[in-house]
């Protein structure tokens, strides 16, 4: 008995074996292919096979084939039937369930299995998520200090938020920065503000608001306000490269803690934005010109360029390194016109 049942048990793992492997390919050299049919696509036949994993073949190069099981079958002509495919000469005969369709295999455009996503379906899923809004999220800090001959000690977070889609991007940011030498205090700002841009009829202009406030200690600005809207135009975009021009119309407000008169005035906003990738790096860069039309000699030209390094073996952490120049035109109280600033931080990105 017992030499029974392992008789019986050897010839039903046989049986599913065999069954597993149901599925013929017939080529046009006379060569059999046995497996399992999982799909055909682009002109590919992609087979399980038991001696040699999954396999691809030439769709020219195929006879015919034949399923153990019903398999959806599109065709050229532009019909879909689910059926068990058949070899018939040269070409196969798909059963389905209110008949018999009979094709050559160069007429077959794709092949699935039942409950899997048809070539059409995954392209339109693809798609869709393509068009998706996605945010992204950024944290930096950066803390340097020195004890000794000198006390020094710099430190900043920030934060940046972006919502983008296809068409169109939101981004909310905002930085602190606090420093010190031997007592003095050499940094003592923060700023914060909002971008809105959007894609016009699908093309490569843009048209984009934005508004920004902060206050800066050591250039005695008690607060800065900073708004603007336009147009803008995208010069280069693909995967490796972004690159915009604005130009718009925008409208400053600044009060100051020396006792200088407030200044507000409309004027022009000016930008170029660009994001290049390098190899494994990412350089950014940002050049903003905002003269007032009230005194067009008073203007502010701000430039930054940064770049991003990835941390290896950490796919959430890299290395920015960058400088900042803010130049005021005319600053309130005698304050330096040019402010040059070099940072470093490391920055926590997720999605």
């Amino acid at each position: 008995m017992k030499s029974f049942r392992i008789l019986i048990s050897s010839l039903l793992a046989l049986w599913l074996a065999a069954s597993a492997w149901a599925d013929r390919v017939e080529l046009a050299d006379g060569s059999i292919v046995n497996g399992k049919i999982l799909s055909a696509e682009g002109g590919k036949l992609k087979v399980e096979t038991a001696f040699a994993g999954t396999i691809e073949i030439a769709q020219d190069k195929v006879l015919s084939f034949a399923t153990d099981e019903a398999v959806n079958v599109s065709l050229a002509s532009g019909s879909a039937v689910l059926g068990k495919v058949a070899a018939s000469g040269q070409g196969i005969t798909v059963a389905a369930a209110n008949g018999q369709q009979v094709a050559g295999t160069a007429e077959v455009v794709a092949v699935w299995r039942q409950g899997a996503d048809s070539p059409a379906m995954r392209e339109a899923k693809a798609a869709a998520e393509k068009l998706k809004r996605r945010w992204a999220y950024e944290a930096a800090a950066a803390i340097t200090g020195r004890t000794g001959g000198s006390e020094k000690f710099a430190g900043s977070v920030g934060f940046k938020a972006t919502l983008a889609g296809p068409e169109d991007k939101l981004i909310f940011a905002g930085i602190i920065n606090r420093a010190q030498e031997n007592g003095n205090e050499t940094a003592n700002d923060w700023r914060a503000g909002v971008d809105y841009s959007s894609s016009i009829a699908h093309s490569n202009t843009v048209w984009y608001v934005r508004t920004d406030i902060g206050k800066d200690e050591i250039k005695a600005i008690d607060l800065r306000s900073n708004s603007a809207f336009g147009f803008g135009r995208k010069l280069v975009k693909n995967d490796n490269q972004d690159t915009e021009v604005r130009l718009g119309l925008g409208y400053v407000y600044e009060t100051y803690t020396n006792g200088a008169a407030n200044f507000s005035s409309a004027g022009l906003d000016v930008a170029l934005i660009n994001s290049s990738t390098l190899g494994w790096a990412k350089m950014n860069n940002v050049v903003t010109w905002s003269p007032s039309f009230k005194e067009f000699a008073n203007y502010r030209l701000v430039h930054e360029t940064s770049f991003d390094l990835p941390v290896k073996g950490a796919d959430f952490w890299k290395l920015r390194f960058g400088v900042n120049n803010d130049y005021q035109s005319k600053p309130a109280g005698g304050i330096e016109k040019l402010d040059t600033t070099y940072f470093s931080a490391l920055i926590l990105n997720w999605k």
